[in-house]
């Protein structure tokens, strides 16, 4: 069985530096890395990579909406979506920034506030539907000309440089700009001000397409707690499970047959989003040692034939492949991770 791990933001960026890697011990992934056969490629959000990896087509944008929105329980039919989740923008140094999506809204503010855009677009042939509170859809009859960018490379960042693109554009900027008035005067907002929570104050359109046509998947089965790995999983008629709390677990449930599933792993990216690196250096802790640890351990056991690891993040993709063969590249010494960023 060889297995595949998609890994978001193993590797910072490197203008982040060493600092951040600093006295952290991680000899099993220092080794994967050290003895397999290494490539690099230019950035890869991981919606591109999986898009990509179960053979979606791109039209202007991943049709990343079409595809979350099944698994959200609605059918996309013919219609033109965008994801269009609830954000929180602030303003640092006379730039607007992207904070990150509003992760902790109930079900009630969300309907609350998606009603509230609804009434206010009523009449531009737009409609917009939370069947997750923390995951807005919009609805189009026809496609616009635009070009969008993923939300997870916008987090951190001046919002003018990743606003949408096309011939379009400027029709959603206003679009936009209406929602942040919409949303700033709402309740909703209000009350979540009051209570020290993070505000909805605009929505963040990404990921337009239509649904997309099935392909094959070239996994057995998919491990992840990802919407979108999970979608693609329903699409192409594969096995989809949660992921478990370490590979020791995983590897007592998994198939002993011959077979390539993929495991994927959103939880440094979530540190980083919320701009957390102490949650970031914590979860690189237990990746190593819930993960890496007893995956190199089935490796040179033979339970497991191969390791393909894929680590991208806003700036780069690393992927790594490691036989039971390449473990004996003895010659090849670990080098600390933050060597590999740079790299990147």
């Amino acid at each position: 069985m060889r297995c595949t791990l998609l890994i978001s933001d193993l590797l910072l960026p490197p203008a982040a530096g060493s600092e951040p890697y600093r006295d952290l011990r991680l000899p099993m992934l220092e080794t994967l890395l050290a003895r397999a056969s290494v490539a690099l490629q230019p950035a890869h959000e991981p919606e591109t990579w999986l898009c990509r990896a179960f053979g979606i087509v791109k039209q202007r944008d991943w049709p990343v909406a079409a595809l979350t929105l099944r698994a959200d329980g609605v059918e996309p039919d013919r219609h033109y979506w965008l994801r269009a989740d609830p954000v929180e923008l602030r303003v640092s140094r006379g730039q607007l920034m992207m904070a990150g999506r509003v992760a902790d809204l109930d079900a009630g503010e969300s309907y609350a506030l998606v009603t509230a855009l609804n009434q206010h677009f009523g009449n531009d042939g737009i409609t917009l539907l939370a069947p997750s509170p923390q995951r807005w859809y919009l609805r189009m009859e026809r496609e616009p000309g635009l070009v969008t960018t993923p939300l997870a490379r916008a987090v951190r960042h001046d919002i003018d440089r990743h606003l949408p693109q096309g011939a379009d554009a400027l029709a959603w900027h206003r679009v936009i700009n209406e929602a942040q008035m919409v949303l700033h005067a709402h309740a909703v907002n209000a009350a979540r001000e009051a209570r020290g929570a993070a505000t909805v104050n605009s929505i963040w359109l990404w990921g337009g397409g239509t649904a997309p046509a099935v392909a094959r998947s070239p996994y057995t089965a998919v491990w992840s707690d990802d919407i979108l790995a999970r979608s693609l999983a329903a699409y192409t008629g594969i096995a989809h499970h949660a992921l478990p709390n370490g590979g020791t677990a995983w590897l007592a449930t998994a198939p002993a047959e011959d077979g390539n599933p993929l495991l994927v792993f959103d939880q440094l990216a979530a540190a980083l989003q919320s701009g957390d690196l102490g949650a970031w250096r914590e979860q690189l802790v237990l990746l190593e040692r819930d993960w890496m640890n007893p995956l190199l351990v089935a490796l040179r056991t033979g339970q497991i034939s191969a390791i393909a690891l894929a680590a991208c993040n806003s700036e780069g993709l690393l992927e790594a492949t490691l036989t039971r063969s390449h473990l004996w590249r003895f010659w090849r010494r670990a080098r600390p991770l933050a060597n590999y960023a740079v790299a990147v």
